[in-house]
């Protein structure tokens, strides 16, 4: 097998789509293991979807890595270290979630990526609403800024 045909079966959308939700399902397995049961369940039905569009990210940006900058590098590191973060610190006014999720949805080019922090995304708007938490708000508006910066950067 050649190097371009490897690539294309490494970067195509079913192989993308097959590791995420695996590494979404161990980290499930792992955390009902780990965790206790009134923790456990939080860690799977909130933070275990986001690890698909994450793990699509991730392949997003390594299939591009050649048309990346380094200014959309550090952009991306901007962006992913609150996302990440929040879930340790807590950040105010902006949800973890929601930030990565916009940003992902408006500046990946993989519909694999897209598709899959679409709906996560609508799965934590609903929650965020249920729960009446207002960092959406500030998660949805620094993750539009973000991308939107991002896609100044990559043109250039």
């Amino acid at each position: 097998m050649d190097l371009n045909n490897l690539r294309k079966l490494l970067f195509h959308p079913l192989t993308v789509l097959g590791v995420a939700l695996s590494a979404a399902a161990l980290f499930a397995l792992l955390s009902i293991t780990l965790f206790s049961a009134e923790y456990h369940w939080l860690l799977v039905y909130y933070f275990a979807p986001v690890g698909i569009p994450f793990v699509a990210f991730v392949f997003d940006r390594a299939e591009n890595y050649s048309a990346a900058t380094r200014v959309s590098w550090a952009l991306d590191l901007l962006v992913l270290g609150p996302a990440l973060g929040r879930a340790i610190f807590p950040i105010p006014f902006i949800s973890g979630h929601a930030l990565f999720l916009v940003y992902a949805i408006l500046s990946t080019r993989s519909a694999a990526a897209r598709i899959t922090a679409f709906l996560v995304m609508l799965q934590v708007v609903y929650l965020k609403v249920m729960w009446r938490d207002p960092t959406l708000i500030g998660g949805i508006l620094l993750g539009s800024c973000a991308a939107f910066l991002y896609s100044a950067v990559r043109r250039k």
